[in-house]
């Protein structure tokens, strides 16, 4: 395969992603910024890889952790608990700014009513905190609604102008079957 064909099934894929993500996207009603304690500049291929695999896994473990913080076992008893969580990380183009750090972009939705931002903000804070790679910078932000697709769109940016299809992590996206099922 050419590099021209090459760019056309990336592109296809890049917007069918974006498609999926954006009927998804409909049912979040929070923003979420982690930051990382893992600087990008001037780093190897190898090691950059290396971040990232340390960055998926620490995600991993705080989306067990927050799932169980909104529902304790709910989410594993009945499905329609889970929340949605759409993860990009970005950053692993970016070897050339001192400043930056691999960090992580989610959409957040389906979540319970009595959960308020405030509260939220501390339990994330506190949960990624506790990873080997968070810190505690984080942002929070409510979507209006008809925000949902302008905030999937940031965060698939990566995909979109720096041809980097595999910014979604899709092994921590989860969303409740019910939410699937009309998409």
């Amino acid at each position: 395969m050419n590099n021209e064909q090459q760019n056309t099934h990336k592109k296809a894929y890049v917007a069918a992603q974006t498609d999926y993500l954006d009927k998804l996207a409909q049912h979040c009603d929070y923003a979420l910024t982690l930051q990382t304690n893992l600087p990008t500049y001037g780093i190897s291929a190898a090691t950059m890889e290396k971040r990232l695999d340390a960055t998926r896994n620490c995600l991993h473990k705080f989306r067990m952790r927050f799932n169980r913080l909104l529902t304790g076992n709910g989410h594993r008893r009945n499905n329609d608990y889970l929340p949605v969580f759409i993860a990009a990380i970005e950053g692993t183009q970016n070897t050339y700014d001192k400043n930056r750090t691999l960090h992580i972009h989610i959409a957040l939705g389906n979540l319970p009513t009595a959960a308020t931002q405030e509260l939220l903000e501390d339990g994330i804070r506190q949960i990624w905190a506790a990873t080997d790679v968070g810190t505690t910078d984080i942002k929070l932000d409510r979507l209006m609604k008809g925000t949902e697709q302008r905030w999937n769109s940031y965060i698939g940016k990566e995909a979109h102008y720096k041809n980097n299809s595999e910014v979604i992590d899709y092994s921590n996206t989860q969303a409740p079957n019910k939410i699937l099922a009309t998409i």
